[in-house]
């Protein structure tokens, strides 16, 4: 396997995108605008362009106001995969490689997967993202909570219950 074009790297980065919210959601569509929202500002214009290329190329699939993976897409999203050392198992494992051949090649000549930054940039999009919706960690235990509530509570008693002067 030769690693992946500008072009292809951006394609593949998208199809990972749509893939993760899928796997995240345990659905196989997710919500295009929604997906798009998450994307930074700067970077949504070449990710819209980019879905509207795989989807004219029927590596993804619109149902409504959803998206996801087609069989050709899954073939290319295993491949991705695959170049980034991942084993792949069961129905995640397709190959078509005259298919894949076809996609790739559709995908180079497609000025649409040029992306409006450094590829760099683009390539670490799903892992940004990711790191976005991850739940906040907790500022402080409850117990630091509860015993802090406790010693003014006592404090509290001995105030009111000390006989006055």
């Amino acid at each position: 396997m030769e690693a992946l074009t500008e072009r292809a790297t951006f394609a593949a980065v998208l199809v990972t995108l749509v893939r993760q919210r899928c796997v995240e959601t345990g659905a196989s569509r997710t919500s295009r605008t929604g997906l798009q929202l998450r994307v930074p500002v700067h970077e949504r214009p070449a990710v819209r362009r980019g879905f509207d290329a795989l989807i004219e190329h029927g590596i993804l699939a619109m149902v409504g106001e959803d998206i996801g993976l087609t069989a050709q897409g899954r073939v290319f999203a295993a491949y991705c995969r695959r170049l980034r050392g991942e084993k792949l198992h069961g129905h995640d494992d397709v190959t078509d490689a005259a298919m894949l051949k076809r996609q790739l090649d559709a995908i180079q000549t497609d000025p649409r997967f040029d992306p409006d930054h450094a590829i760099e940039e683009a390539s670490t999009l799903p892992g940004r993202l990711e790191a976005l919706t991850q739940p906040p960690r907790k500022k402080g235990s409850p117990l630091v909570w509860i015993v802090l509530a406790l010693l003014i509570a006592v404090i509290g008693v001995f105030l009111l219950a000390r006989p006055p002067h």
